[in-house]
């Protein structure tokens, strides 16, 4: 049966010519690391990083099944280890270089952010590729997004000449850079762990009408989130946009989150999830549901930058019953960059005209008004999951009639 709303996936991972070549790939970029470590010792006579520097060639003796104790500590280790030292063997280049080499050049910024877009592509390949556990391919998802793609980036030029450099800047902290590297390496993740790729052609079974009601309700929610206006009645029609300031840095915060965050729930998390679910009837209820409270909860990150506990909570609970949202729309219509452009729109406008990539201070009827609009969220997301569940079974049941 050819069902148009099951993710593809293969669960083999035989050993082939690409994951040999990955290999060999990862240990020329380990010794390379070794060299500039040495290379930055020598420049700045600091003998301490000859403890790395052999810590790192360690990396050399990385078997591809390990089986040994003594091999199993060095692959943990190593994977581990080798997250930081990419990163920080990049940032020694830079500043060793910096007086030999002009890294402002528009050329020398396009290379630089072409490495650092493709940097841990070897090492997610030799240490994750064949990862065939569900929750380590969770974990694994979170690991790439939080650690590889949004904190090691600001490793590579924080205290060189490039911290400085405007452009660099604005990719950086609006976390835009981050967000294209974690969608390299999730999708290179995910082919190699064989599951399809976010859809992108609309399913024929979706209802004209449906689709309709649900783009508009979408659109007149961006709208009226950003820029309803007046009392509590006249806010739903009546939009103002005087405030709105389409700064640069909103907008590739808000393509950040729609890009990034969609994929990391709505694809890698949705995906692994059906997959793991996919012997009980109501799977597709499950994914969503768990896959949209790890992304309200992954809001919970915003105390750490600032941002108060009660604006965090109500933040989460609207994530929760938004990203339940993006799934039924995402499973209904096949469409995965609807929920991107969503999200984008989402999170760009309400950034203009807030002017903070965080939420302020919130009143007893922000939190009344946060419940009401994630129960509608709710309401709709089930409405089209079961729309989804509905036909899925009529395709099962058709097929063995």
């Amino acid at each position: 049966m050819n069902n148009n709303l099951e993710f593809s996936y293969n669960n083999r991972f035989s050993r082939n010519n690409k994951d040999k070549s990955y290999f060999i790939l990862f240990k020329a970029q380990v010794i390379l690391n070794a060299l500039i470590f040495f290379w930055y010792s020598a420049v700045t006579k600091n003998l301490f990083l000859f403890i790395p520097i052999f810590l790192n060639l360690l990396a050399l003796y990385l078997k591809p099944s390990p089986e040994k104790i003594i091999d199993r500590i060095n692959y943990i280790f190593q994977l581990f280890f080798q997250s930081v030292t990419i990163a920080e063997s990049y940032h020694y280049l830079i500043s060793v270089s910096m007086r030999l080499y002009n890294w402002n050049l528009p050329s020398s910024i396009a290379l630089l952010l072409i490495t650092m877009l493709v940097i841990y592509i070897p090492y997610i390949r030799v240490f994750f590729g064949a990862i065939h556990s569900k929750t380590l391919q969770l974990l694994i998802s979170i690991f790439c997004f939080a650690i590889l793609a949004m904190n090691n980036l600001n490793l590579i030029t924080y205290g060189t000449i490039l911290y400085f450099n405007p452009f660099l800047s604005l990719v950086i902290n609006s976390s835009f850079l981050g967000g294209i590297t974690f969608m390299i390496l999730i999708l290179v993740l995910m082919t190699r762990w064989g599951y399809g790729l976010p859809k992108m052609r609309l399913s024929k079974n979706v209802n004209w009408g449906v689709l309709s009601l649900v783009l508009i309700f979408s659109l007149w929610f961006v709208l009226w989130n950003a820029f309803g206006s007046g009392n509590v009645i006249t806010s739903f029609f009546h939009f103002n946009f005087s405030g709105i300031n389409l700064k640069p840095q909103y907008i590739l915060s808000g393509l950040e989150a729609g890009i990034a965050e969609e994929l990391l729930f709505r694809y890698a998390f949705l995906t692994i999830l059906l997959v793991a679910f996919k012997n009980s009837p109501f799977h597709i209820f499950w994914a969503s549901i768990i896959s949209s409270l790890c992304f309200g909860l992954l809001h919970l990150g915003n105390i750490s930058a600032g941002q108060n506990l009660a604006s965090t909570i109500e933040q989460v609970i609207f994530a929760f019953g938004m990203g339940l949202l993006m799934c039924g729309i995402y499973l209904y219509t096949d469409l995965f960059y609807l929920p991107v452009i969503i999200h984008f729109l989402l999170d760009t406008l309400v950034f203009s005209v807030s002017g903070e990539l965080m939420s302020g201070k919130v009143t007893t009827a922000d939190n009344i008004l946060t419940i009401i609009e994630t129960l509608v969220f709710i309401i709709i997301a089930l409405l089209l999951l079961k729309s989804v569940y509905n036909r899925r079974n009529r395709s099962f049941n058709g097929y063995f009639s």
